[in-house]
């Protein structure tokens, strides 16, 4: 079902591509194709968590997917409840993120066929670590860990080298593919490339009114992870800033009435909602910047890849103590001058969840309200819109008063 699905992504949307080629469309195209490699035999292919480096997997020519993907792309279609309920029958608590149960339910009912390679990291989370060594389990694989430190010194820097280095070893020895440092170190050059136009994206979107939607740049950075290095990725990092500079020159597109500006905080929901339609429709509320919509890294130094891949993979603000994750969302508050946050407070996300009274206390600093919504992003079965939006109908009239 999953490959039919991929197969009807891309085709479709190569007819729309000749027909007009977006950014929105090329960044969809694109992640269907990498759909398409996991059935593909001619590649090899790792199951990772969310900040695994994938810039490593491509100069190896190893096809890399986060287990989240598979999550968010099963919801996305509608079917995540068969598959979360084909995980619990074993055992898997729904305690833990769906996300994770969802791929594991997949898994299980060889909705993805199995990998070739299994990395995982102690960040994010410890559920995605352990639902890559679950998988492991499962498919009778060897598993690879990335122990990923909490201070940035010179010493953890070198530390976190070292693993990727046997990570590397770990590569061949499952594949047989041998790193080619000059290939890695061009894919890094087009990463920093990548990485500038995004920069951009960002920095128009913070212009009022904001040119972009709350959907236009939904899931996008978490997304294009998968396509750093790549020159896809340039170009659709290119169209999206060209298309998002014509609108800002121009007055199209975008809400030309914009009242409130809104910053959403980690995970979008998965599965189909009409939230952000309401916020714009009935509020002139719009979603200018999403928490993952964020570069946190400068450009990597393309004669030390290894190197500046662990210090932009130590220096993620979900990694360490939680006060850098704080820090990053009131700077994003200050900077796109928003008027209230949303979290949609991911039922089985630890760090969210337990630390949406931090958010609050936090973001208050800067004078932002904070609406915590109970939802499973990927889990639609026991979610209810209308008390969803009448919660959010009482925070919006409090921003308004």
């Amino acid at each position: 079902m999953l490959k039919e699905y991929f197969d009807g992504l891309t085709e479709g949307l190569a007819k729309k591509i000749a027909e007009r080629k977006t950014g929105r469309r090329l960044l969809a195209y694109e992640t269907g194709r990498l759909g398409q490699r996991m059935f593909n035999p001619r590649y090899s292919v790792a199951w990772t968590n969310v900040f695994v480096p994938f810039e490593l997997l491509l100069s190896m020519d190893v096809a890399g997917f986060f287990i989240e993907f598979v999550g968010g792309m099963v919801a996305s279609t509608g079917v995540a409840p068969g598959f979360l309920q084909r995980a619990e029958q074993a055992g898997y608590s729904t305690d833990g993120c769906s996300y994770h149960r969802c791929t594991l339910g997949a898994a299980m009912e060889n909705l993805i066929p199995a990998p070739d390679l299994l990395i995982g990291a102690t960040i994010p989370c410890d559920g995605g670590l352990q639902t890559v060594n679950e998988l492991g389990r499962l498919y009778g694989k060897k598993v690879f860990v990335l122990n990923i430190p909490h201070n940035f010194s010179g010493e953890s820097v070198r530390y976190l080298t070292h693993q990727f280095e046997e990570m590397i070893e770990y590569i061949t020895e499952m594949t047989g593919k041998v790193m080619d440092y000059d290939r890695l170190r061009h894919i890094v050059h087009l990463s920093n490339d990548a990485r500038g136009h995004l920069v951009d994206i960002f920095g128009i979107a913070k212009n009022i009114p904001s040119p972009v939607t709350g959907r236009d740049l939904k899931n996008f950075a978490i997304i294009f992870a998968l396509l750093l290095g790549t020159e896809e990725g340039v170009e659709v990092a290119r169209l999206f800033y060209d298309e998002l500079k014509s609108r800002l020159e121009t007055g199209a597109g975008g809400m030309s009435k914009e009242k409130y500006r809104l910053l959403w905080i980690q995970n979008r929901i998965q599965f189909k909602t009409r939230l952000i339609e309401h916020l714009e429709e009935n509020y002139g509320a719009n979603v200018v910047v999403d928490e993952l919509n964020h570069i946190h890294w400068e450009d990597m130094d393309e004669d030390r890849p290894l190197e500046s891949l662990a210090e932009r993979m130590m220096t993620h603000p979900f990694n360490g103590p939680i006060q850098r994750r704080l820090d990053t969302m009131k700077h994003l508050a200050v900077e796109y001058k928003v008027v209230g946050a949303i979290n949609p407070s991911h039922w089985g996300c630890r760090q969210s969840c337990g630390a949406r009274t931090l958010f609050r206390n936090a973001l208050q600093e800067v004078g932002v309200p904070v609406m915590n919504l109970d939802v499973d992003c990927v889990d639609e079965r026991n979610y209810s819109e209308g008390q969803v939006l009448t919660r959010l109908e009482g925070f919006m009239e409090m921003i308004e008063k």
